[in-house]
């Protein structure tokens, strides 16, 4: 009746082989769901009318649903709190959307909308309701413009940003787009999602001046100068007449962005790799005052990327490669590891763009300033330049100088998963975080690090974590990888995120993402006048999406129509068991 299988979401064999290798078939099977309040032959008339829309090779079911769930599913073997879906489908086309919305409204199915589903650590394409249809729009894939004389791009969902950065490359194009560390996944996935990049225009959200959204209704609405029919600032400015409404759809279950343009950087004629590093982990406080200080008055431009010791290792190997003792790595042990590879506990990484001669004022200024305020640090700077005066070729500067800095996508952080497992071909590498927004201050960066670290060590380990700072705040990134198949480790994970939570809880500091299964928890740090925020948000949710069928829960934030649910979506209590 359906599809069995998925067909390819990569055309590149690298990227379809390491898909395949993540979303292999889970170790319990996927049970048969049906969408909440729909009978078994509604669901199936639903399902005949999708394959009538939109072909028998764009619905699944089945087997096919393991490329739709949790790849790292830390509640795999708890039916009661593990998120599938009853189905997927993928559109290739505004007509085909508009299609399934209204089928989807017809019998009141959820759906749960991705674009690459990449989102891993976070639910990847699992849906927040048991039962809702997957809506993968992989296959709207469009890159409609690159516009290199005012330097922006307009993509569809299922654009990623390997696909965008190759026909920049392709077609001569003078720009460098931004990238994650990983290049699978959409640029409207990850823009709307408000994740970053590491070089100029890193913070993907903040260089969106124009997106078209389809409603749940199939109406489409574009924001800003793009909904003037003939505008020429369609993409160029943020300014509107009236209300702005772009971050109406940002992590938000308002809208289907369908469109959207995003600001890249001007190709340039030179660029600066700069690394520093400092030895010890109380040195944080003064390295974040002393970098924070230089972003926040321009010496330094662009978002710094911060990562420690341990992360640097689990980019060159395994535990056991350092360590064959019990539980994490001492702190002694760190200390060996150091000198031996001659690692800095905490590394920043950053670059510098723009013509020779600026670029190096910005290096010289930035040396002197830490020479002066941090000499325990080491600062490390390479110039690359075009020849003979003109612009420079991203890949012509060396991977391990370059790769994101300059815009080139890879799979490079897929490795450092592979972390914990003890042995090879036995066990799943799987990871989760958690991430929350800090000011930018030293001595509450440090304060954040010293809590952490006892809590990584008591669920058997290493603090691995990184952050990025902008210019008055810190996105930190405490990462834990696992092995999916161990009860043991998974539930530690569960503990470890319940117990980061509550220190972030006392602190103030909400999340700058959510995983599926603990958005309620999270949303509800919004408790000013008692939740306004959700409050106003979930009024607009019922007026344009009445029948509640679009991610109803992402972010919280629930129709009408599900409200029930919230308290039942998995916020267990930290003692609680898996």
């Amino acid at each position: 009746m359906t599809s069995s299988l998925p067909l390819k979401t990569y055309f590149d064999p690298e990227y379809e082989a390491a898909h395949r290798q993540t979303f292999a078939a889970p170790k319990t099977e996927i049970p048969a769901v049906l969408p909440i309040g729909v009978t078994q032959a509604t669901f199936e008339t639903a399902i005949k009318q999708l394959i009538s829309a939109l072909a028998v090779s764009s619905v699944f079911v089945g087997d096919a649903l393991a490329h739709y769930v949790d790849p790292y599913d830390v509640y795999e073997d708890d039916q009661s709190r593990r998120r599938v879906p009853s189905a997927a489908v993928t559109p290739g086309s505004l007509d085909e959307l508009r299609q399934v919305l209204k089928i989807a409204n017809e019998h009141g199915i959820p759906l749960w909308t991705f674009s690459r589903g990449k989102n891993l650590g976070y639910g990847g394409p699992a849906p927040v309701v048991r039962g809702s249809i997957a809506l993968d729009l992989h296959r709207m894939n469009r890159i409609l413009e690159v516009n290199d004389e005012l330097h922006y791009a307009v993509v569809e969902p299922g654009v990623t940003w390997t696909d965008l950065y190759n026909y920049c490359v392709e077609n001569n194009k003078k720009v460098w787009p931004s990238t994650p560390s990983l290049g699978w996944g959409s640029v409207i996935g990850n823009t709307v999602d408000r994740g970053t990049g590491f070089g100029s225009n890193s913070n993907h959200h903040q260089c969106v001046a124009g997106c078209e959204v389809m409603l749940a209704d199939g109406d489409i609405v574009r924001t800003g100068q793009f909904g003037i029919s003939n505008s020429p600032s369609a993409f160029l400015s943020k300014f509107t007449y009236g209300p702005s409404v772009e971050g109406l759809f940002w992590q938000s279950n308002l809208g289907i962005v369908t469109k959207m343009s995003i600001w890249l950087t001007p190709q340039p004629s030179a660029f600066m790799s700069c690394v520093f590093d400092m030895p010890e982990f109380d040195d944080l406080e003064v390295m974040v005052d002393t970098l924070g200080l230089m972003r926040r008055n321009g010496v330094i431009p662009n978002v710094i990327w911060v990562g420690n010791v341990v992360e640097a290792l689990c980019i060159q190997g395994r535990r056991r490669d350092f360590w064959t003792g019990e539980g994490p790595i001492p702190d002694w042990r760190i200390k060996e590891l150091q000198k031996e590879l001659n690692l800095g506990y905490w590394t920043a990484r950053f670059g510098l763009y723009g013509p020779k001669r600026i670029v190096q004022a910005h290096f010289d200024e930035i040396r002197a300033i830490l020479k002066e305020k941090a000499p325990a640090g080491q600062l490390v700077g390479k110039l690359f330049a075009g020849g003979n005066g003109g612009l420079l070729d991203a890949q012509s500067v060396p991977f391990e100088d370059g790769n994101v800095l300059v815009g080139v996508p890879s799979l490079m952080s897929i490795p450092l998963m592979s972390w914990p497992l003890k042995e090879d071909g036995a066990g799943k590498a799987a990871h989760g975080d958690y991430a929350p927004i800090i000011p930018s201050s030293g001595k509450r960066l440090l304060e954040w690090m010293r809590r952490a670290k006892p809590l990584f060590e008591a669920s058997g380990l290493e603090l691995m974590t990184d952050f990025f700072m902008h210019e008055r705040h810190v996105v930190v990134t405490g990462m834990y990888s696992f092995d999916q198949h161990s009860p043991a480790e998974r539930e530690a994970m569960h503990r470890l995120f319940y117990a980061l939570h509550e220190e972030a809880k006392v602190k103030g500091y909400g999340m700058y993402r959510g995983h599926i299964q603990h958005m309620d928890l999270i949303a509800d740090l919004n408790d000013f006048n008692n939740h306004a925020y959700t409050r106003f948000i979930e009024t607009i949710k019922d007026a344009i999406d009445p029948n509640g069928i679009l991610a109803p829960g992402k972010q919280g934030i629930w129709p009408r129509r599900y409200r029930h649910l919230r308290a039942e979506t998995g916020n267990a209590a930290p003692e609680n068991k898996l």
